[in-house]
């Protein structure tokens, strides 16, 4: 069966066709900059060479128009009916949304009740729904949530020390993220140590713009850093991560900003940006520690620190460790990341051999030969993962 992959961000479109059981990619691409005038498309074909056009000021309806043509004419289809079915990756469902579920007006309103949860993931998300029910009319659409593996969580982990009136009537939570690369990293870990997931406690360290770091016990996610919405947990790009929540009063006093005032600089100018003054983006904090920007290493410190105390907290709260997994933009491309957040950890038994941990290529194991906890790299690929439980699912129907 072929499958069209869509995720459809605030200022993004990421797509991929994929052969089902096979999985096979037909076609992979995306639009960067959408809704501006350097908007481009990136097209790629399976046995040919990667395509970049320009599209200005495309949004999701012009996208998605172009990436149909573009698929009739690359031979993928004759008609839309031949895609079987199109699957979303979707932020956030609540507690609503446990599992993968075919979309219909039903799904969509309970969807927009969620907004709130995720204002900047969702309505685009949303929106390239509705463009493909207009523009491939027929083709079956599903949604597959970010926080669906961590529905496994038990209470003791998901609930705040808040009124429990508040999670009752509003649904105020720990929900967790990133779950399709989570899941799927830690599948493909069980395969390359030649072990059963079922047997396995793993740590996933997602370390990206976004980033999350997951304990993951025989198969099951038992706890995640990030918490109601993506900006908890970790430190990430411009997110400021777990903070003394009094600070929002205290600096709404100080200055007379309002809630949606704060929300924004939080949000948008907190994080490694906000504390580096340089960028969000750690290749660029890298670049100025090794010229001397004491606040970008200051920012990469932080960073590196705070993820170690989530893999510290995890193995005890899982009573031990077999593999610690890094992935996600930071995770699998940076040595150096990965190096700090390993060093002085050899007493849990993870100890990172330094020269596979700069040269191997991924996936591969970078600990040391006969180290107790085995440390892997490997690229995540959501798209995959939300394939694989689509085409479940609609065996399964």
């Amino acid at each position: 069966m072929k499958l069209l992959i869509l995720n459809c961000g605030g200022s993004s479109m990421k797509y991929q066709v994929l052969d089902m059981p096979a999985e096979r990619v037909l076609v992979k691409g995306g639009i960067d900059r959408l809704f501006t005038s350097r908007a481009e498309i990136k097209h790629w074909v399976e046995g040919r060479e990667l395509i970049c056009s320009p599209l200005p000021n495309a949004d999701f309806t012009e996208g998605i128009r172009w990436l149909v043509n573009a698929l009739k004419e690359d031979g993928i289809i004759d008609r839309v009916t031949d895609i079987d079915a199109i699957a979303h990756k979707i932020a956030h469902g609540g507690e609503k949304f446990r599992q993968p579920v075919l979309i219909n007006e039903e799904v969509l309103t309970a969807i927009t009740a969620l907004y709130t949860l995720a204002p900047v993931h969702l309505p685009p998300a949303v929106a390239g729904i509705r463009v493909c029910m207009q523009l491939l009319p027929g083709v079956p659409q599903y949604a597959v949530f970010e926080t669906n593996f961590h529905q496994t969580l038990p209470p003791y982990a998901y609930i705040y020390g808040l009124p429990y009136e508040w999670y009752e009537k509003y649904g105020i939570r720990k929900y967790g993220f990133h779950g399709t690369s989570h899941r799927y990293v830690a599948e493909t870990a069980a395969r390359i140590l030649g072990k059963e997931l079922r047997d396995l406690k793993l740590i996933s360290c997602h370390l990206g713009s976004g980033t999350s770091v997951a304990a993951i016990k025989y198969g099951q996610s038992v706890d995640i850093s990030s918490g109601l919405t993506p900006q908890s947990g970790t430190i990430m790009s411009t997110r400021p991560g777990d903070f003394d929540p009094w600070v929002f009063p205290f600096i709404m006093e100080l200055t007379g900003m309002t809630a949606a005032e704060v929300n924004e600089i939080m949000t948008k100018k907190g994080g490694l940006l906000g504390i580096s003054g340089v960028s969000g983006d750690m290749r660029d904090l890298e670049a100025a520690a090794r010229e001397g920007n004491q606040r970008a290493q200051l920012a990469i410190d932080i960073f590196c620190y705070q993820v170690k105390k989530y893999i510290g907290a995890f193995a005890a709260a899982m009573n031990g460790l077999h593999a610690l997994i890094f992935t996600g933009g930071i995770g699998e491309r940076s040595p150096i990341i990965r190096a700090r957040i390993c060093h002085d950890l050899e007493f849990f038994g993870i100890e990172l051999d330094d020269v596979k941990n700069e040269y191997l290529p991924r996936p591969d194991i970078i600990s040391r030969d006969g180290a107790r906890i085995t440390i892997l790299v490997i690229d995540t690929n959501e798209e995959l993962m939300v394939a694989r439980q689509v085409a479940e699912l609609i065996q399964l129907s």
